[in-house]
């Protein structure tokens, strides 16, 4: 039978901090990126001149492979990924630019979506819930019988039903609607 004698509290602490330090150091060192991610970034963020609505980083075309290459040396350089954008915007202008900045003009790109998005979940939660609610009785103002300025319409269709009913049963009914048979 295997016997473990107990770990002293000060060795309990040691291995904690030991792993606490590691720990922090295996954070830091991935949040580093490579010079290779740097520049497969940089190229997500720049579009091909030639090619409509391609990357360079997905785009096959000659001016996209020396672009990339163009990346890649200015990073090694020393050139930081703001400086290679601005070099890109300078010979290429803006449309080069895969975001468009957020700034003048271009705010709207990023302002608007937003707030139509926003506007329409208001639209239909205000939707929904007029739905939801209980819809009141009409009042007596509302009906036929209570608006004296429909009174002339009304009682026209009463003697259109009648002289349709009248026409329908014809004279050996007795004429009148709803009776069967003449009197009785």
């Amino acid at each position: 039978m295997l016997h473990l004698r107990p770990v002293p509290i000060r060795a309990r602490g040691l291995l904690l901090i030991l792993f606490a330090v590691s720990l922090v150091a295996y954070s830091c060192a991935a949040d580093t990126p490579t010079p290779e991610e740097r520049a497969q970034s940089l190229d997500r963020l720049l579009m091909c001149p030639v090619c409509p609505a391609e990357t360079i980083d997905q785009s096959q075309a000659d001016l996209a492979v020396q672009m990339r290459s163009l990346v890649r040396e200015k990073l090694q350089s020393g050139e930081s990924e703001e400086e290679i954008l601005d070099f890109f915007v300078d010979r290429y202008g803006k449309s080069v630019l895969s975001q468009p900045p957020s700034t003048g003009f271009n705010l709207v790109v990023w302002v608007v979506p937003p707030i139509a998005l926003v506007g329409g979940l208001a639209l239909v939660w205000l939707a929904a819930r007029q739905l939801g609610q209980k819809r009141q009785p009409h009042s007596q103002k509302e009906t036929p019988e209570g608006r004296p300025d429909l009174e002339p319409y009304l009682k026209q269709i009463d003697e259109e039903f009648l002289a349709f009913e009248r026409a329908r049963n014809g004279p050996e009914r007795g004429g009148e609607p709803g009776l069967q048979g003449g009197k009785g």
